[in-house]
């Protein structure tokens, strides 16, 4: 079962065993004893199962270029240019990011319109919240574009929530900057956001911004 935990503005981790059909329970609740203002979404990984097919692109890719792994290296959460900035010490004939990129995203958006999907419980929270008129982001450390794109193909209720995608402006999560200019599009002071995340480099950088975090943890197989 893919579980919960919590984690402070300060950083500290606890484990409170939420199962993740619960978490929308927890959530509304912090809502309703006003707890919380605004709720801060991830999306891969968090609303959409994207991740699986991510990988799979990202690895037939791989393959194509011959690129060896990086030693230790862990890039879960990771945004794609910090992912291939892992690989260049191993790769030094590896081509620019942008000519990666341009080829990772158009086999990626044929694989999202083919099979992407929600993850129903979270998408489902979502929506509870905007009924609510509780104000909600969406905060990614993918490109703006593909943010938008992931939305409209599988979220689309959400299409009228801010989006709050990388930019070059923009250092990505797990630095603070993605979820401090989420908080100032919903208008809620960063210590009144609650962010849910499935990874720790993701709640990283919300609670650099000052708010508190969930963390989705994946089942081990």
């Amino acid at each position: 079962m893919v579980k919960a935990r919590t984690e402070t503005a300060r950083g500290r981790l606890t484990s409170d065993g939420t199962g993740i059909d619960d978490v929308a329970a927890s959530v509304l609740d912090r809502v309703r004893r006003q707890k919380v203002d605004a709720v801060l979404f991830d999306c891969d990984g968090t609303l959409v199962d994207s991740e699986p097919i991510c990988d799979r692109v990202w690895r037939a890719l791989a393959d194509e270029l011959a690129l060896s792994p990086a030693p230790g290296a862990a890039t879960d959460g990771l945004s794609f240019e910090q992912r291939l900035a892992t690989l260049r010490p191993t790769n030094p004939s590896l081509p620019p990011t942008e000519v990666v990129y341009r080829e990772y995203w158009r086999r990626l958006r044929s694989a999202f319109d083919e099979s992407l999907q929600p993850i129903d419980p979270i998408y489902a929270l979502a929506r509870d919240l905007i009924d609510a008129r509780v104000p909600i982001a969406v905060v990614s450390n993918s490109a703006q574009e593909r943010l938008q794109y992931t939305v409209s193909c599988a979220l689309p209720l959400l299409t009228g929530v801010p989006l709050v995608g990388w930019t070059p402006r923009d250092r990505p999560k797990p630095y603070p900057d993605l979820y401090r200019r989420a908080a100032s599009l919903v208008a809620v002071p960063a210590a009144r956001c609650l962010a849910i995340e499935d990874s720790s480099v993701g709640a990283d950088g919300a609670t650099s911004a000052g708010m508190r975090a969930i963390i989705l943890d994946a089942p081990t197989t």
